[in-house]
């Protein structure tokens, strides 16, 4: 049974507002994170393996994480497997190449992955507000580390 009900036009055009203010909400990029909160980062990590004289010596997996800093900055951080950092990515080095979606601006960064036996961290960049998609790279010293998989993902900033 479907009950009918008339309504003021000026109801009815509340009603349309108020649904497109709802609208509007909802589709709006994130407001920019408060300095210091980690964002949240939707990747498919870094890759690879690491070689020594004797051939291949072992492997590695990588994310990054992304912290708010100052508004429309991140600092970015390799975060690669515990033990990564005292053995075979301990002088590693990270290649970041970010582009924010709303705005096309792009950079790289490139930065150590380790200091003294843990995750360094790393730049501060100015990415803007927005989404912000990137790619990661792990570079060894004197070619003992390979990504064989990119890492790739998005955050918000």
């Amino acid at each position: 049974m479907i009950v009918t009900r008339r309504i003021s036009r000026a109801a009815a055009c509340m009603t349309v507002v108020g649904i497109a203010a709802v609208t509007a909400a909802l589709s709006a990029a994130p407001a920019d994170a408060a300095p210091g909160r980690s964002l949240r980062v939707e990747q498919v990590p870094n890759v690879g393996i690491t070689v020594n004289d004797n051939g291949i010596s072992g492997g590695f997996v990588a994310n990054l994480a992304a912290t708010a800093t100052t508004p429309g900055t991140a600092r970015l951080t390799i975060l690669p497997w515990e033990t990564a950092c005292r053995g075979n990515l301990a002088n590693a080095r990270a290649a970041v190449t970010w582009r924010n979606e709303q705005t096309n601006r792009t950079d790289d960064a490139v930065f150590p992955v380790c200091r003294n036996g843990k995750p360094a961290p790393g730049p501060d960049v100015a990415t803007g507000v927005g989404r912000i998609s990137f790619t990661t790279t792990i570079i060894g010293r004197t070619d003992q580390a390979f990504t064989v998989v990119p890492g790739t993902g998005w955050f918000y900033r």
